[in-house]
């Protein structure tokens, strides 16, 4: 039988009696070397954009409030003025007024024809009810006008009066008259009217359901306005008589904002003689533009009706203006 052999013992390495320290300690090369922290990278800053300024819109500016303080449906709509209708009163076998070696006809034609010329300059279409001496009826004046599909219409009228000292100028648009005055007026403009008593229901139904009294009291407030303005700097003694109502004939049958003005009193012994002047008659000429153009301007820009913002004209009308 074989001697036992106790078998030899296996050698133990020396990294088993090492700590796991010492061990990684012992062996440098297996250590790997600490990664670099690297900062999270943040993203790139962008150039500042270059910004151009935009134009800032324009926008249309709003219309003036009329003279009563509201908008009429045509400011609402945005409506303007590019066609006037100018209606030189009387004519032919109707001289209308006379005083001072003149007549109204023959007056008021003047300065229709001044006031036309003024207008086209201005790039604004216009109308005459008549050119020469001839008679138009009042209805026919106002039917030319609707046929030329206006914006505006404009009677002309010289005043006359029984008191030599009566002067100045008024201006009218299409309602009931309010006083005495105007009554008187209305009635001596329509004694060539051709309508009998059966029109009077029409007539009165036209003018109560007239839809362009707003519009016709603003455009005889502009007119009468600048005429004050115009003729007072060179005719200091020149009256306002302010803007009045009453029911005249050639305005009834108007589509568009109308107005009868009274440029000055044929039978007054000095606005007569002014009259007969063409410098004076320009003058009034000018005046009506300016009238015209302020009541244009009016329609498109902020402010009220009476052109300058800041006052309302002189003798305003007293009666209701819807």
């Amino acid at each position: 039988m074989l001697p036992s052999v106790a078998p030899a013992p296996i050698p133990t390495p020396a990294l088993e009696s090492r700590s796991l320290v010492q061990t990684f300690a012992a062996l440098p090369h297996l250590v790997a070397a600490p990664l670099p922290i690297i900062p999270p990278q943040q993203p790139a800053a962008e150039a500042p954009k270059r910004t151009v300024a935009e134009p800032a819109a324009e926008t249309p500016a709003p219309p003036a409030a009329n003279v009563g303080g509201g908008f009429s449906l045509a400011r609402q709509l945005g409506l303007g003025v590019s066609r006037v209708v100018i209606d030189p009163g009387h004519g032919g076998h109707d001289p209308g007024a006379k005083g001072s070696g003149i007549t109204e006809a023959a007056v008021v034609l003047d300065i229709a024809v001044r006031l036309e010329s003024l207008l086209l300059k201005e790039g604004v279409e216009v109308t005459l009810t008549r050119r020469g001496d001839d008679y138009v009826p009042l209805e026919d004046r106002t039917a030319i006008a609707n046929k030329a599909q206006a914006d505006l219409f404009l009677s002309i009228h010289a005043n006359a009066s029984r008191n030599s000292q009566a002067r100045g100028a008024e201006s009218y648009f299409l309602n009931f008259a309010t006083s005495p005055d105007a009554e008187a007026v209305a009635a001596v403009e329509n004694a060539a009217s051709g309508r009998t008593m059966n029109d009077l229901a029409g007539i009165l139904k036209k003018i109560t359901l007239n839809t362009k009294i707003s519009e016709s009291h603003d455009f005889a407030a502009q007119v009468q306005e600048s005429m004050v303005q115009r003729l007072r700097a060179t005719h200091r003694s020149f009256k306002d008589l302010g803007v009045k109502q009453a029911p005249f004939v050639v305005l009834i049958e108007a589509t568009m904002p109308s107005s009868l003005v009274e440029v000055s009193f044929i039978t007054h012994r000095e606005e007569g003689r002014l009259l007969r002047s063409a410098s004076y008659r320009q003058r009034i000429a000018q005046a009506l533009l300016e009238g015209i153009r302020h009541y244009q301007a009016s329609l498109k820009s902020a402010g009220n009706a009476t052109g300058s913002g800041s006052r309302a004209p002189a003798g305003r009308a007293r009666g209701r203006v819807p």
